[in-house]
């Protein structure tokens, strides 16, 4: 499952000028919360899934794992010799994962931990892919915005430094929305249980 949120691009102005633009690559935060359930059966844990926080109804399958990020931006821009240019660039990622966590009891069965670790793995494998999108679409609009050659003036640069950031940012959306048709939400990757 996904969710992206756009922040509000927040742009700066400096009258220093400088030679370049300066940037230290996009600041990822990531957190991973686990939720922790409990069982001794393939039925006691495929109800305890459908009980988690985030668990999403689709069809006949529930959505197990829970993938959240957010992008947030900041343009600095200068002017010199009759022009504007972009001379640093902040970008910060946050992605918060949400997954169920299992500690099998003496009870369980060998084949019912096999499935489960089995299936655990599938499901971490899949909400990495969705920040593995995440991170590539910091990286772009790092990259695409570095790009942008200088305006005659500093209001120009500063919605083509926009415009370029939020159809970055649109197009990873749909890469994501893409990503969990191609998988049906992890499916085709194993994140299903039972």
């Amino acid at each position: 499952m996904w969710r992206t949120e756009i922040v509000a691009l927040l742009l700066c102005f400096a009258s220093v000028p400088g030679e370049c633009a300066e940037s230290e690559g996009p600041s990822i935060h990531d957190t991973v919360e686990y939720h922790d359930i409990s069982g001794d059966t393939e039925q006691a844990l495929a109800s305890a899934l459908k009980q988690l926080p985030y668990a999403h109804a689709s069809g006949d399958h529930f959505f197990s794992g829970y993938t959240h990020w957010k992008l947030r931006w900041s343009f600095r821009v200068e002017s010199a010799r009759g022009s504007c240019r972009l001379s640093s660039t902040a970008i910060e990622l946050d992605v918060d994962m949400s997954l169920p966590r299992w500690k099998a009891p003496s009870s369980a069965a060998p084949e019912l931990v096999e499935h489960w670790n089995t299936f655990a793995a599938a499901l971490r494998k899949h909400e990495d892919g969705h920040r593995e999108i995440a991170v590539t679409a910091a990286h772009e609009i790092e990259t695409r915005t570095g790009k942008i050659p200088p305006a005659r003036d500093c209001d120009t640069l500063k919605k083509d430094l926009s415009r370029t950031a939020d159809a970055t940012l649109r197009e990873f959306r749909d890469k994501e929305n893409s990503y969990d048709v191609t998988t049906l939400h992890g499916r085709t990757q194993g994140a299903t249980f039972p």
